[in-house]
Order: structure tokens, then sequence, then C-alpha cells
């Protein structure tokens, strides 16, 4: 049958990734013989993407999107009602999975696919093409007669390496490969997202992708991922690769194995992944830079002890001292680094806060972020805040809901909203210098900033507004190179 996905896209900051989920969805339907098309859309530049999906005459449109993109998906969906009454529609996803028959009556679908979706989707559309329905499917919910069947949840897969590789192919693939690239400060074209993991076994009360993938983590082979990465040098010509996983370095064996393999293939590929900094030693990251390191991410999230134990990131002994440990020998070993912190917790206080900004002082970082804690759906914070009173319920979700969004904070827990973004904004201005000028690697911001100027003097003009009305440095380069990316996209630029 012919299936047409659709990615409702908001973009956030400098993280302009393609859309990794409905690629692997893409990859299992084509896999099985069904026509498969992909839209990354963002409506308010997909002229042409209507057209297109009329034009290919779907039976099933799949529609994927983040709370974040919530009023965005909501909009396409309306118009995909318009344009295709009498397609079957459907949904996935980490929000249509933790809200799902919200979903379903919100969006007026046919029915949802809950959790992971590759085995779910296949069954669901080998079932359509007999016109026998979703009914007994695993893995979906969906309404009759008025009344929501929730089919029961599907077993996880167990072997990711039986998933094909992401169908990149049914996108147009050189935007995302543009510099600057998703590795700060490793300013280069050809770099693209891998996942070689599923699962977290953490328990972080801000983090929901266990609604998705589960606690236990599941590996792909370490022969898999070297093939993924050198498929993609030979096709796209990759120089760098970015691990989404939540914890790349949580079985130091699979990654000296990755390390030496990679390695072995002389495909010169630089990257960066997340990590932890109780998961890392001298060994292991010495083996990853020699294999093509150039940067580690950490969710420092905080400088207080008391914090990080709310926040569920406290471990046995000091993890202060273990964050200053990790950075300290990244810098002996010459690996860049990143590091996220978290304001606006439960039982914050300012001198939590200022020991969070001692640490990032300390650290020294290559790049530091501040974000606000951020209630998702599906998140322990989310159901604490809702019970405490610290979010209003009825808050709609939408575009506001960035967890890098520059204005007012979603909730306000120990301190007042304004007061919040106060401190935030004296936080992340204290950081810009590291963050955009030290670096020659940054060069490419320069040339974003120039580029939008020259042909879109009004964006830079209401770029600068925003700039003077939150007074936060970086959010004009953030916005900026989020244009800068629709225009390489949308405009050929």
């Amino acid at each position: 049958m012919k299936v047409s996905l659709v990615n409702a896209q908001v973009l956030d900051g400098n993280n302009v990734v393609p859309p990794l989920g409905l690629m692997y969805i893409a990859a299992v339907l084509e896999k099985a013989g069904h026509q498969v098309q992909i839209f990354d859309a963002d409506p308010e530049y997909e002229a042409t993407m209507m057209q297109q999906i009329k034009s290919f005459d779907p039976e099933l449109i799949g529609l994927s999107f983040l709370t974040v993109a919530y009023q965005r998906a909501f909009n396409l969906r309306q118009a995909l009602k318009k344009e295709l009454p009498d397609v079957t529609c459907c949904a996935g996803g980490v929000h249509t999975t933790v809200k799902p028959a919200d979903t379903l009556k919100e969006f007026d679908l046919d029915f949802i696919v809950v959790g992971e979706g590759e085995d779910t989707i296949v069954e669901v559309c080998e079932k359509l093409d007999r016109k026998e329905g979703v009914a007994g499917v695993k893995g979906v919910m969906y309404r009759e007669n008025g009344e929501i069947i929730n089919n029961g949840g599907r077993d996880m897969i167990k072997d990711l390496d039986t998933i094909p590789f992401p169908a990149r192919h049914l996108i147009d693939m050189a935007p995302y490969l543009k510099p600057p690239g998703i590795i700060r400060g490793y300013a280069e074209k050809n770099q693209t997202t891998i996942v070689t993991s599923r699962g977290c076994p953490f328990k972080c009360i801000y983090c929901g992708s266990h609604n998705i993938f589960g606690r236990k983590t599941r590996r792909r082979s370490v022969k898999n991922v070297v093939d993924e990465i050198e498929h993609l040098h030979k096709e796209f010509d990759i120089k760098g690769v970015y691990f989404c996983d939540d914890t790349f370095t949580l079985s130091s064996k699979w990654v000296k194995e990755y390390c030496r393999d990679l390695k072995s293939r002389n495909l010169n590929v630089k990257w960066g992944c997340q990590s932890r900094v109780d998961q890392t030693d001298r060994e292991l990251m010495k083996l990853m830079k020699e294999s093509g390191l150039v940067q580690l991410d950490f969710g420092v999230e905080s400088g207080s002890e008391k914090i990080l134990k709310v926040l569920g990131k406290g471990g046995a002994g000091d993890r202060t001292d273990q964050i200053k440990k990790s950075f300290k020998l990244c810098k002996e070993l010459d690996i860049r680094t990143l590091a996220t912190f978290i304001i606006g917790n439960p039982e914050e206080t300012k001198e939590d806060i200022d020991q969070s900004f001692r640490v990032a002082k300390e650290i020294k970082a290559d790049y530091t972020a501040f974000y606000f804690l951020t209630p998702y759906p599906g998140t322990d914070i989310y159901d604490m805040a809702i019970k405490n009173g610290w979010l209003d319920p009825n808050l709609p979700f939408s575009e506001i809901w960035a967890h890098r969004q520059p204005e007012l904070p979603l909730m306000a827990i120990t301190f007042g909203k304004e007061e919040l973004r106060d401190i935030r904004r004296h936080l992340q201005n204290q950081f810009f210098a590291r963050n955009y000028l030290r670096s020659s690697g940054n060069i490419s911001f320069y040339s974003i900033l120039l580029t939008i100027l020259f042909k879109h003097p009004k964006v830079f003009i209401d770029a600068l507004g925003k700039l003077i009305r939150t007074r936060r440095i970086d959010y004009i380069v953030e916005t900026l190179n989020a244009e800068y990316w629709r225009m390489k996209k949308y405009e050929g630029a």
C-alpha cells in the first residue's frame, strides 16, 4: 500500500536534524513491500507538500510530532482532513504515546501507534491491505462506535539489527548536511545523526524517553553501527556523526569494540555523543579520541548535590567531584565538551543556582547551556507539577514548550517566572563569548549572520528586536541559524 509519513517540524535553536524515527518507520515499510514518502514539514514553508501527497494518492497517512510541535501537527491534520477526507490517518511518537486518548480524539484520527512503532505499523499495513482493520494489533488504540479500544502494548524489538537503516533516500538530505552541523565547534559540512541503542535505565525526572523505548537498554551490534557509518560515508560523503543515544558510553565494552572497528576501517569520520560523568574513564576516553571523537556532551544539570538528587541524577559519592574530574580529563585529552544545566527545579534556592554557576565556570566547557526545567508529558516532573499546582493543567501544547524558549518558563516553583527568566538570561549571557567566539570553528556562525543580513534584512531586524526584548545574546544566533536552515531547505540557498 501507499503510505505518506509527515513529521511536524519545529526548528529549536541549532538542532536541525533529519527525522530518524520516521525514517526507521519508512525503512521497515519499504522492506515489507510498501510504497512510502516522507515529509519533514514546516507548515509555513511546505507550500507544495499537500500537492505532492495528493499526487502520491496514499492509502495511509502517518503523523509524528513532539509536544512542542503539537499545534503545528494539529493544523497539518486539519489541512490533510480537508484535502484528503477519506484517507486513513494515524499518529505516533512520544507525545502520542503519553497522551494517547487525547491525541486520538483531538486529532480525529482513525488509530494511533503507542510506543515503539516498527513492528506495529508493518502489521497494521498488512491488515489494512487485507481490509481487516486494526482490531487486535498490539500497540494500537482506535475508536469504534465512539468507544476507545486499547489493543494492549507490544513487546520491544529484541534484536535492533533486524531493523534496516533509516530510509534517508526518501528525503532530500542536502539541507541537513550543510554547515555548521550538529557537533558544536566542529563546524563542517556533511554531519548527520545515528542511534545505536534504545532504552535508558536511569530515572531522571525530566526525561520521558522510557515511554517509547523502556528502561532496559538494547544495543545494535558494533558491526551494524559501523556498517551504517560506512554506508553514510560512501553515499553522502559523511564527515561527522552525532550519536543521539541517551547515554552512548553505558557499555564500555561495546564502545571499545566500536572504536576499534571504526578505526580499522580508516573512514576518518569525526563523531560526538552524549555521556554521563559517572560513565567515563581515561582508558575509554583515550580510545574514543583516537577513533575520531571530537566532542562529549554531558547533562551536568546542577552544581548542587541536593538538586542533583531531586532531579534523579544523584549517585554514589560526590557527583560534583565526578563532574569536575570528567571535564578535566576531557581537557587533558583535547576533547571538546558541552555542558547543560537546568534551573527552576523543585526545592531550588539561589544558593543552589550559584553553585551551578560556580561549577560551570570551573569546568569551562566549550559550550554551556542553561535551560528551564520543562515538564513534558510522560515525565515524573509533569506529574509532580500537575499534582502540586506548579503547572496550569489547561496550558495548550505548542511551541512555548520548547526547552530553549527564551521567554518565561512554563512553571514557577521556588522562583517567580520573571525572576527565573532574568536569572537564566544572566547565566547564559556569561557564557556567550566562550560558546560562540573562542573557537575558529564557529566562523560558520558569522557567515550565517552575514547571509541573513544580505538576503533577509527583515528577518535580521526582527531577530534584533527579539534580542532587545529578551536581552539574551545567544538567542539572536539561534534564531538566525534556524532561519538560515530554512533558507537552505526551502529556498535552495
